[in-house]
């Protein structure tokens, strides 16, 4: 009889034994495109890889600089109780759920995947563990488009940081969203309820505050970002 991680992945689509688990582990680990963690309740980080420090907190950031503390002693306090309850739901529930913000300036879903104790580690004790694989996603996909088969509870959160867009003002997110979504200046203007030249005027605007003066460029810009119009009017840090 199948138990444990071993049952769990074959309801998953196919039989692991141990050591394909170890390096399945290993190869999501070290994947340059994926952040991992490891979390216990109220945010603890157990292990995470480099991707995520890198991804969450510049290209110098290691996870030595993570593991061992909580999420509130390394991100701003608001955006960090936002993702630890999301883990202590997950955790409680045993119901995976994804999370979507925008951080530095892009889009990033994270998956959140309650790990299940064995009897050994319920007996000790051990607090419920949750995994974290953290990705950016470029363009306005839904969650229902990456896990079309999934049952899954979905969180944006409130919180996000723009990065290198936080000089723009909500007006002017609103119109780099919609640059994102390919709309012209005509069309932008019916959804805003603003004229032509105004939305032109924001969209100059945009321009030489990123620096860029290429309409293709900026509507780049968004879908890195993964920008919608709800974003523009949601806390900063």
């Amino acid at each position: 009889m199948t138990t444990g991680p071993e049952k769990d992945a074959a309801g998953a689509g196919g039989s692991l034994g141990n050591t394909q688990l170890q390096a399945l582990g290993a190869a999501l680990g070290s994947d340059p495109m994926s952040g991992v963690a490891i979390f216990g309740t109220g945010g603890a980080v157990i292990w995470a890889n480099p991707q995520l420090s890198k991804m969450f907190r510049g290209p110098d950031a290691s996870p030595a600089q993570s593991i061992g503390r909580k999420l509130k002693e390394v991100y701003p306090e608001s955006f960090a109780n936002e993702v630890v309850s999301v883990i202590d739901q997950a955790a409680s529930s045993g119901k995976p759920a994804l999370m979507r913000t925008i951080w530095r300036g892009e889009q990033i879903y994270t998956w959140v995947q309650p790990i299940k104790s064995d009897a050994s580690e319920a007996a000790e004790g051990t607090d419920t563990q949750v995994l974290t694989i953290s990705r950016k996603v470029r363009g306005d996909e839904t969650a229902k488009d990456l896990f079309p088969m999934v049952d899954f509870e979905k969180f944006d959160t409130k919180v996000i940081n723009l990065g290198p867009l936080d000089v723009l003002s909500t007006r002017e997110l609103e119109v780099l969203a919609l640059l994102g979504q390919g709309l012209s200046a005509a069309d932008i203007a019916a959804v805003l309820h603003r004229s032509v030249k105004t939305i032109n005027t924001h969209r100059e605007s945009i321009g030489k505050k990123l620096k860029i003066d290429d309409r293709v460029k900026l509507a780049v810009v968004a879908q890195r970002a993964g920008l919608r119009l709800a974003d523009a009017a949601r806390e900063r840090t």
